[in-house]
């Protein structure tokens, strides 16, 4: 179940109505990347997380032809920062995760 709805991540990527399903399949793994960090979406600021999932959304939806997968791009310091805070301020954050 995706915490963050299609429509509001949309209109931040500006993305085209035939992407819907990708651009879910985004939020989906946006999300899941979150939890993996240790970030529980019920525990932090709804706001943080949710321009968090736009942001990284962004971020995999206009790279997503890229053709250098040597180095795959980190996300934009603004996002990093914004998950960053995500992983040290609330959640399910574990002893082995570490801050980048």
């Amino acid at each position: 179940m995706a915490y963050v709805p299609l429509e509001p991540v949309k209109a931040y990527a500006k993305t085209n109505d035939e992407d819907d399903d990708l651009v879910m399949s985004l939020i989906d793994a946006a999300e899941q990347y979150l939890h993996n960090a240790g970030v529980d979406p019920g525990s932090v600021p709804y706001a943080l997380f949710e321009l968090a999932v736009k942001g990284m959304v962004l971020h995999w939806y206009d790279n997503r032809a890229s053709v250098d997968t040597s180095s795959p791009p980190d996300f934009e310091p603004g996002i990093r920062a914004v998950i960053n805070q995500l992983k040290m301020t609330g959640g399910i954050v574990s002893n082995l995760d570490t801050v980048c």
